[in-house]
Parts: structure tokens; sequence; C-alpha cells
């Protein structure tokens, strides 16, 4: 069975900088907005990779009904097909990690905030956690290759 890594949206594969402004407004969310949103540098092309040899599973800081325009965002941005769970606070996404465990066997976590780590070490993973906007996925290719050789 494919091991599984959990990826975390904003930040960390998307920037979503340009929002932020709209923040508390019906905008902040709205479909035309989230679309507006662009990848961090590198990301898409590193989910390509990991894709080959591993499950991926995105979770973001969003609220649940914005599952299905996200995944329309990563797909409409090269990343490979995937599984997408929001959740707007850290209880809703701990949550949702409790559950992904029964279903993933999670090698490994990536995020951009101190925050993700703790849903890592709940599934038991290798945790990174990268700079917000502009991750160096060279950090996580060093790493998961160890395992991958």
């Amino acid at each position: 069975m494919k091991k599984a890594i959990l990826v975390f949206i904003d930040g960390t594969t998307c920037d979503m900088r340009h929002r932020i402004p709209l923040r508390g407004t019906p905008g902040f969310f709205s479909d035309e907005n989230i679309m507006k949103d662009i990848p961090t540098p590198g990301s898409a092309e590193m989910m390509n990779e990991l894709a080959k040899d591993y499950i991926l599973v995105y979770i973001g800081a969003r609220p649940s009904e914005y599952n299905a325009i996200t995944k329309k965002w990563f797909t409409v941005n090269g990343f490979p097909e995937s599984e997408v769970y929001c959740g707007e606070n850290q209880a809703v996404r701990m949550k949702i990690t409790k559950a992904l465990k029964k279903q993933y066997d999670f090698y490994a976590g990536i995020g951009d905030r101190w925050d993700d780590n703790e849903l890592h070490l709940e599934l038991g993973a290798k945790s990174f956690i990268l700079q917000e906007w502009t991750p160096n996925w060279d950090t996580v290719r060093k790493y998961i290759e160890e395992v991958t050789q």
C-alpha cells in the first residue's frame, strides 16, 4: 500500500495573499477570488513528483463548503488529483486528521505553520514546516528521497 502525505493548502501550496484585505467579507472565499490564487513557487511540480510514490491528501484552513472550488483550483493549476478536506479551525482540522488516520498510512505532513505540526504528530508522521508563501521544496525532496531510494 502506498503511503500518504498530508499537504496544507494556504501558504504551503497556494498563495492567497491577494485575498487578505478581504478577510471577514464575503469576497474572501468567493469562487472568483479563490480561482485567482496562485501556486507557491515549485509546489505543483513537487506535488506531481510526490504523487508518483505517495497518495496526497490536501487539507486547508477554509470552511468545508469550499472543498469543491479548492479541488477545482488544484486541477486548473496542474496539481495531481487528490482528496481535499477543509476545516475552518484547528479543532475541526484535528477531527478530520483523526478520521484520515484510519483511512491512510501517513508517512509525512507538509505545512507552513507551527500548528500544522500538531496534525502531523497526530498522524505519527514526519513533519515538514516550510516558510510560508516561499517553501523550500528541495528540503522536502532531500528528506523524502532518503526513504524512497
